[in-house]
């Protein structure tokens, strides 16, 4: 059955089915042959969507990626000036603002 961008969902079961089949049963795999099975379901097409995708988002300019030893003395040097100019909240305020924002 041949797959078009207005059968989303048709792509979305067929994912989904796949990935059930492969942790069912005794089926040992791991989660990095899952996923490559459960993408090999989807069409070439939209596989370069998704190759762009996490290109832009995760391997080029990750905030959440690990920090160099280099990128960190950085970041604290730039926090330091901030607090000796005065540029900074006060950490009860902020610990509240958080403890607030996430009912904790």
């Amino acid at each position: 059955m041949k797959e078009s961008s207005s059968e989303p969902f048709s792509i979305t079961n067929r994912i989904t089915e796949k990935g059930e089949k492969l942790m069912r049963g005794g089926n040992q795999m791991n989660t990095r042959e899952i996923n490559i099975a459960m993408l090999s379901a989807i069409p070439e097409k939209d596989q370069e969507k998704i190759y762009i995708y996490l290109s832009e988002n995760y391997f080029n300019n990750n905030p959440l990626r690990p920090l160099s030893a280099e990128e960190i003395y950085a970041e604290l040097e730039e926090s330091r000036k901030c607090f000796e100019k005065g540029e900074y909240d006060d950490f009860d305020d902020a610990l509240g603002e958080i403890e607030k924002k996430y009912g904790l």
